[in-house]
């Protein structure tokens, strides 16, 4: 028998540039429309799909999105204690700074970070229809047959090479 997790991983989706692309259009939209500081897109592991936004001080982009993966996998099991399979939409308000978490599909979170001083419902108004978009796109890449004439799928023939050479002036002869 499969676990979840292990499931998730030989279903996992590619995202072509293309898709990254319309992604970052649709963030970019809605931090413009929302007044949101950031939005990210982030898998259910804590991996960052696409962000748009600025970055908060003190803030890693990366951290954010692993400590919010952890928190969305607790509380899928409070949702489960109380017979629901998940709970959708999360919401943390502080004085300063609030946060909007929405689950897309079945792996991945939207997660949206704005000031305290934007109204919670406009917030969730807007976080659903950017929700809708951004299900649409991710419908869109899971069911996408791989191309393996797409250009943008393959890397260039000096991508290793370039790669060593990186790994080399980064860390040096160990």
């Amino acid at each position: 028998m499969v676990s979840d997790n292990e499931a998730l991983r030989l279903r996992r989706l590619v995202f072509y540039a293309k898709d990254i692309d319309q992604i970052n259009a649709a963030l970019l939209a809605f931090v413009k429309k929302s007044n949101a500081q950031s939005v990210v897109v982030i898998d259910q592991e804590g991996h960052m799909v696409a962000r748009q936004g600025f970055r908060q001080a003190g803030s890693d982009p990366s951290t954010l999105a692993a400590l919010v993966a952890g928190s969305f996998a607790s509380t899928r099991q409070v949702a489960k204690q109380l017979g629901e399979s998940d709970f959708r939409v999360m919401s943390h308000q502080g004085p300063q700074q609030s946060i909007h978490i929405t689950l897309l599909g079945t792996r991945t979170l939207q997660v949206a970070v704005f000031s305290s001083q934007i109204k919670p419902g406009m917030i969730q108004v807007l976080c659903g229809e950017l929700a809708k978009q951004l299900e649409a796109l991710l419908d869109s890449a899971a069911n996408r047959a791989p191309s393996v004439d797409d250009p943008s799928t393959k890397l260039g023939d000096k991508f290793t090479s370039e790669m060593k050479n990186q790994l080399d002036n980064l860390f040096g002869d160990l």
